[in-house]
């Protein structure tokens, strides 16, 4: 081997070896968001104490069960005079709008700023509560009439061991996608056995769905609350009022 050829050998692997510091921004505008949080404990007690209630007294309280898919019997309404006693309407609807947020900056990256800077209007339509027992389940499905949807965990019992010792998805929820069980970048559901205290929010179209579980005493209670959400933000709502009153104008 010449000089020459050597001194680029060595150059090759030089630059091979070198340790570069390289800014890195993932961009994943086409996939869906799903957020998980925690609840905060002043936030927790309340909804423990206002679903206690509600649920010791299933009998006499409105049920939202004929509006929902899940083969569960006690699927029980929260009015939201109960939330605005509480002064927890507000986090609620602050949670939404930080979702909205992060999803919009997410789908477009590039319009960051101006969706941080934007004025966003958040709104709860239904709550309801889900005091799943033994056996009941959710099937796959989505949220229609409203745009975010979300479910927060309150109780979850002890379940009895899977009778596969390689699955532990009893009492589990499950968000799928459209993604071939065969693509080497992703699977097409995400599994998540939920803690007490855990929040997820995510699109109304977001299919999900919930398994059953058992528990020693067939009378275990996995308790969580839902609710769903429409936004909208100032820029549309000016746009709005611009076309509504140019066609006015154009009427008279």
């Amino acid at each position: 081997m010449s000089t020459k050829q050597e001194q680029k050998r060595k150059e090759r692997v030089a630059q091979k070896d070198e340790n570069f510091q390289m800014p890195i921004e993932l961009l994943q505008p086409w996939s869906t968001f799903v957020m998980k949080t925690r609840l905060p404990l002043p936030i927790f007690d309340k909804m423990i104490a206002i679903t206690d209630e509600i649920v010791d007294n299933a009998e006499n309280e409105k049920s939202h069960g004929h509006h929902l898919a899940g083969q569960i019997k006690d699927e029980l309404w929260v009015d939201h005079e109960i939330l605005e006693r509480e002064n927890i309407m507000g986090f609620f609807l602050d949670v939404v709008r930080n979702y909205v947020i992060q999803a919009f900056c997410q789908m477009e990256p590039f319009e960051k700023q101006k969706h941080l800077e934007e004025e966003w209007y958040t709104q709860m339509l239904s709550m309801w509560i889900i005091s799943q027992k033994d056996n009941e389940y959710n099937p796959c499905h989505i949220h229609t009439e409203c745009a975010v949807s979300t479910v927060m965990y309150l109780k979850i019992p002890k379940y009895l061991p899977t009778r596969k010792s390689h699955r532990d998805d009893d009492g589990a929820i499950n968000f799928t996608n459209n993604a071939g069980k065969d693509s080497y970048w992703g699977s097409p559901t995400m599994t998540l056995q939920p803690r007490v205290g855990d929040f997820f929010i995510f699109p109304a179209s977001q299919q999900h769905f919930v398994y059953p579980f058992r528990t020693a005493d067939g009378e275990g209670e996995r308790r969580s609350v839902s609710f769903n959400a429409v936004f909208s933000n100032k820029t549309e709502q000016d746009n709005i009022k611009k076309q509504k009153e140019g066609s006015h104008n154009d009427q008279l």
